[in-house]
């Protein structure tokens, strides 16, 4: 019984997982192997891929996705805290709002010139792209709450403990599993850009050597690994939120 109570925040990602292998193994039916191969063919080759090199790639694009997310998540915790009930929260607000215009390919080459070719390069496009989303959706959830508790915190004259305490702890740990679970996927997906475009190693970089030389089936074998890492994460994010923070974890 408790194992599979353990096993239910996982639940939703594998069956998530499952459909989108099935969409996968369809489109497969209508394409050469050289353009969409089967899920099957990926696994057939997984032998050949599994080298020392690919765990220090992996290492490397997760080492630079945890600095990069981490370091936007922990700002964009800090900023709402600070700016939610200001005007120049709603200013700054509308500045991420109009950032999250910009492409990342742009960033990227920008960042690329100031720092060259390196880590600096994907961690940075993780923070810069991460944070507008981030901060937008933590002060939002702290404005929202605010209004509808903090009348009653004035009427009982609160301090300033008490309001964070009771008022803003609850949303900041609420939209915290949100920001890991919006924010981890996007940040994986940007830093495996930023390797693209300014890294020589990293699964990025990897998958990039691959689709240049028309090597789908590798293509494809480390979009399924950065699938089955991403989908680790969420679990773990979940069983958290289903256990130690629990009576956090309602909309």
């Amino acid at each position: 019984m408790k194992a599979s109570r353990a096993f239910l925040p996982f639940l939703n990602e594998l069956i998530g997982f499952g459909m989108l292998i099935l969409l996968w193994a369809i489109l497969s039916l209508f394409f050469p192997v050289y353009v969409i191969p089967s899920p099957l063919e990926i696994i057939k080759s997984i032998p050949e891929y599994l080298q020392p090199k690919l765990l220090e790639a992996l290492w490397l694009s997760l080492y630079r996705v945890f600095l990069g997310f981490g370091a936007s998540l922990f700002v964009a915790t800090m900023l709402s805290l600070l700016l939610y009930r200001s005007k120049m929260g709603e200013w700054f607000g509308a500045m991420l709002q109009a950032f999250q215009i910009l492409p990342a390919i742009t960033v990227g080459v920008i960042l690329v010139i100031l720092f060259g070719i390196g880590s600096p390069t994907p961690i940075g496009l993780a923070f810069l792209m991460s944070l507008p989303i981030l901060t937008l959706n933590t002060m939002q959830a702290i404005r929202s709450t605010a209004s509808e508790l903090s009348e009653y915190m004035d009427s009982i004259s609160a301090d300033t403990g008490s309001r964070f305490r009771y008022l803003l702890k609850p949303a900041l740990v609420r939209i915290t599993k949100s920001n890991l679970l919006l924010g981890f996927g996007l940040a994986i997906k940007i830093v495996i850009m930023g390797e693209f475009i300014g890294s020589q190693d990293g699964i990025g970089y990897l998958l990039n050597r691959a689709r240049l030389v028309f090597n789908m089936k590798e293509v494809f074998f480390y979009l399924l690994l950065l699938l089955l890492v991403t989908l680790a994460f969420q679990g773990l994010v979940n069983l958290l939120y289903s256990g130690p923070l629990k009576r956090y974890a309602y909309d």
